[in-house]
């Protein structure tokens, strides 16, 4: 029998169209990249096939970033998975670091945030441990306070928040990039904790 989960935390490798989502200019390297070049994604089809409902408790809350031009995508995703979209966790204020503000090009506006969704099944209020938990994520600038420096890499401070908001119940991070004490893990890059 598969180990089940309270929380489920993920950062699901998201496939772009081709054209202004696809491309990346880093600062100072002066050419485009593909989102390809950074790191592997994954259909849509592909993530919702994923027997994610097996290692979900019946309590279970689901914390799931995406980016804006993905949103649809990610409540499609948080349904194929058994979840029910209740609101945004968690922004991410973006920040260079010098502590400048980050932008990113986007087909309207210069994206300079990314969000956690949660969705839940079950009853996940029960298992609630604080209120004071804020949404806005604004990390020590210290890339290493951060996670790293690679593309894509999440504040750690959201798994930290996340910890605090539930207490200490089982929690696995899907599409992990590193592993952490206290979370099982599953992902390409990573020593997984779980075959899915």
């Amino acid at each position: 029998m598969a180990k089940k989960y309270n929380i489920i935390y993920a950062d699901p490798p998201w496939e772009y169209s081709k054209g202004v989502y696809q491309k990346f200019r880093p600062i100072n390297q002066g050419k485009d990249r593909l989102i390809n070049d950074f790191y592997k994604t994954m259909p849509m089809a592909e993530m919702k096939k994923l027997p994610i409902q097996s290692i979900s408790e019946k309590d279970c809350a689901l914390f799931m970033w995406f980016t804006y031009s993905h949103f649809e995508k990610a409540i499609e995703l948080c349904n194929a998975w058994g979840f029910k979209y209740k609101t945004i966790a968690f922004v991410w204020l973006k920040m260079s670091c010098n502590g400048n503000l980050l932008s990113n090009i986007g087909a309207w506006t210069m994206g300079n945030t990314e969000a956690v969704l949660i969705a839940t099944k079950g009853n996940m209020l029960q298992h609630k441990k604080r209120n004071d938990i804020k949404q806005i994520v604004m990390p020590n600038t210290d890339l290493r306070k951060r996670g790293g420096n690679r593309h894509s890499q999440k504040p750690n401070d959201v798994r930290e928040r996340i910890e605090l908001l539930f207490g200490d119940i089982p929690r696995i991070e899907l599409f992990a990039r590193k592993n952490f004490t206290g979370w099982d893990a599953w992902g390409n890059e990573v020593n997984n904790s779980i075959t899915l």
